[in-house]
């Protein structure tokens, strides 16, 4: 393994911890999951009115959105930190 898939593990293991602890303590968050979650078992009925060949199209749709937004939030983490250092700097605390 090489520093560069270390840290992608890393940010990826800390983006995930602070997730889950947003998730943990905010109601507003808790009850947007607990909506996602009801929205989940009413999306496979409708895909399952649909012809093979759409339902495919709309899974890989999904799979898709959600994996760049997995990727904009680890480039937003990161880019916090950056931003974090930069500020600090200029604060001349670093």
């Amino acid at each position: 393994m090489d520093k560069k898939e270390i840290f992608e593990m890393v940010v990826s293991e800390m983006t995930e911890n602070a997730v889950q602890e947003l998730r943990e303590t905010s109601e507003e968050q808790e009850q947007l999951c607990k909506e996602v979650g009801e929205l989940a078992g009413k999306r496979q009925a409708v895909l399952e009115k649909l012809s093979p060949e759409d339902r495919q199209v709309l899974e890989d749709y999904l799979t898709k959105t959600n994996l760049v937004a997995d990727h904009d939030c680890q480039h937003l983490y990161v880019q916090g930190a950056k931003d974090c250092v930069e500020l600090l700097k200029k604060l001349g605390v670093l």
